[in-house]
């Protein structure tokens, strides 16, 4: 189990033999904080009933070790994990609330008899765990986990759905029906008789709670302009130093957009940091950005790395990646974000992404549209969104690409128009808020993803989303809540985790502190989005410090051509692995099914986004390792 996620620590690993040996404690360390053996792990407490094997960072460990200190700990490392395990004793699980991090840790009590497994409160940091036969196995990755099984677990149907509808597994439920994930903001206790308990100690629907977070809404909504701005500049600026904290080298991954840009500024500016920068992109494309992150570099001073992306290197990575991961990932940019980890981890050992952004500030156009359908629904102007949408679902979709371009005037514009139409017409022809929001957040219709299955799962359908909060809310915040919830954790952070980690990189998301949080969700909306156009106020801070014709554009991020690759490049691979005798093989899909979505993709024919189809090769191509040797189960 240790060997198969050496890549996540190649510089020290550790077994610990313990409670008269009905349990085994085994540690791979990427050392970032005391490069020293004294930050060995398995780590003890001086009491020696208590051990922890801890996976991420606590980056106000210095400010807790101070604490603690003044009560009497003493401490033989530099370490974050000794102030874990110092704080856990003095404080009991409430030392939770006190950090600042992001982590996936189990802890052992010899005291109590008891086994924690707990994960921060955004998810950053996965932990899977498997409890059957009689044991309990757990591991940072789903490939630590299957090396303890004994045999091959069944493959749920039931989630093979719902990845193909979103491209992710949504906590606590895994693509395997008894493998489990400990869901954000939760303890999983385990007493030595197996039986288990989860205890929720943070969830982000408290920062949408109406009554919870009104002080700090009256507060924000109080201040004028130019304080507001001061206030959450100083916030970022915190936050973002804090995940400044090691002792090797730390980079950041520049695409040139609103998110990364603000944290490489508030560093460069507030902090006078000569930041490393990391960036790519692809010649020709729509999807390049690295001239805007070149100019945000030189405007910033920044020590800039860039690479330029060639077909080849993304058919070479989609192969390594296939071989690699462990769970399929739905989101196409899981290829340029390796790629993009890789040239960082030549020069730095911590690098900090930008994920959250946008689920905290309003930064997906889809937040405005569903919004603004919502109101409509039951008037007059639903007419005009439903006419609107049966029009564009006329047409075909290289025509739709060329319009937008004419109307774009060489002006940037969004990638991958097409998706975007074709959800919007799923969103006109709904019925209801959240399947409104639904449409623009999933690839199939429930029904669509179905009849893709060899068989359908028992037990109904998926659930669409987290349950919407009671009213009073925005239905913007609503569905930046969905967001944070379901796909934030389900994509952006397992895909920057496998990813970085892949290759022995720290990925870090300095957005994702969850004081920032609180302060974007109390914020009035007119501050998050206006006239239409998401994060308002991270644009104001920006143009503080930068022009704003460095960074106001549309969102593309490390976005892939991921369309063009599956009919050039990719078409091969995308043959083979979907071809009748293959599907068939593996016994998940449905082959007939599977057919004519692949030759409706490959006619560039409306109903079939890029992103659809990758899903479906990704679950393929996954299966083709799982399903194959094991079950599906119809749960």
């Amino acid at each position: 189990m240790s060997d198969a996620i050496a890549h996540r620590g190649p510089d020290d690993s550790g077994l610990e033999d313990l409670a008269n040996g009905e349990l085994v404690l085994g540690h791979r360390r990427l050392s970032i904080l005391d490069l020293s053996p004294l930050g060995h792990q398995p780590m003890a407490h001086p009491s020696g009933k208590v051990w922890v094997v801890f996976n991420g960072e606590i980056y106000n460990f210095k400010e807790i070790r101070a604490g603690l200190i003044a009560e009497g700990e003493r401490f033989h490392s530099e370490s974050d994990t000794e102030v874990v395990l110092a704080a856990y004793v003095r404080w009991g699980v409430r030392c939770l609330e006190r950090f600042r991090g992001m982590f996936a840790f189990a802890l052992w009590d010899a005291t109590r008899g008891e086994l924690l497994l707990v994960r921060d409160r955004f998810g950053v940091k996965p932990l899977y765990y498997h409890l059957g036969s009689g044991e309990l196995t757990f591991a940072s990755e789903m490939r630590g986990v299957l090396e303890g099984l004994r045999g091959e677990p069944a493959v749920s149907a039931a989630s093979a759905v719902e990845f193909l509808r979103y491209g992710y597994v949504s906590a606590p439920n895994s693509l395997f029906a008894d493998v489990s994930c400990v869901p954000p903001g939760c303890i999983v206790r385990v007493d030595r008789t197996l039986r288990t308990n989860i205890e929720r100690y943070w969830s982000p629907s408290v920062l949408y709670d109406p009554i919870g977070s009104a002080p700090l809404r009256r507060e924000l909504a109080a201040l004028d302009d130019d304080a507001l701005l001061d206030r959450l500049e100083d916030r970022l600026t915190e936050a973002f130093d804090l995940r400044m904290v090691a002792d090797v080298p730390v980079g950041l991954f520049l695409s040139g957009g609103i998110d990364s840009s603000i944290v490489a500024t508030l560093l460069a500016r507030n902090r006078g940091l000569r930041l490393r920068t990391f960036t790519i992109g692809y010649a020709d494309s729509g999807f390049n950005e690295i001239p805007h992150a070149r100019e945000i570099a030189q405007e910033l001073g920044c020590d800039h790395t860039e690479l330029e992306v060639s077909d080849a290197t993304a058919l070479e990575v989609y192969d390594t990646l296939s071989a690699r991961i462990d769970e399929p990932i739905g989101d196409s940019s899981a290829i340029p974000t390796y790629i993009v980890c890789k040239l960082a981890r030549r020069s730095v050992t911590v690098a900090l992404s930008a994920d959250g952004a946008d689920e905290l500030f309003g930064g997906y156009p889809r937040y405005e549209i569903c919004a603004r359908f919502a109101d409509s629904i039951g008037g007059w102007a639903r007419f005009a969104y439903l006419a609107s949408a049966e029009l564009l679902d006329l047409l075909p979709a290289p025509l739709i690409r060329q319009l937008y371009a004419l109307t774009r005037r060489g002006a940037p514009g969004y990638a991958a128009i097409g998706d975007k139409v074709r959800k919007f017409v799923r969103m006109a022809r709904s019925g209801s808020q959240s399947e409104a929001y639904d449409s623009a957040i999933s690839e199939y219709a429930v029904r669509e993803a179905g009849s893709l299955m060899a068989r359908a799962p028992i037990g109904g359908d998926p659930p669409v989303g987290v349950p919407f909060p009671p009213d009073g809310l925005d239905a913007r915040d609503r569905f930046m809540l969905t967001d944070i919830s379901r796909y934030l954790v389900g994509d952006l952070l397992t895909k920057l985790d496998r990813t970085s980690m892949a290759v022995s990189l720290e990925a870090r998301e300095p957005f994702l502190d969850h004081s920032v949080a609180a302060m974007a969700a109390a914020l009035p909306m007119h501050w998050k989005i206006r006239n239409g156009q998401g994060k308002y106020i991270l644009r104001r801070i920006l143009a503080r410090h930068l022009r704003t014709g460095l960074f106001n554009r549309p969102k593309q991020g490390f976005s892939a051509p991921v369309g063009a690759w599956m009919r050039g490049v990719l078409r091969p691979q995308v043959e083979a692995a979907l071809c009748a005798d293959s599907v068939r093989r593996c016994g998940l899909l449905d082959a007939t099914a599977v057919a004519g979505t692949v030759e409706r993709f490959m006619s560039d024919r409306n109903g079939i986004s890029p992103a659809g189809l990758w899903h479906l090769l990704q679950l393929q191509n996954w299966s083709i390792r799982h399903c194959a040797s094991g079950p599906v189960s119809d749960r």
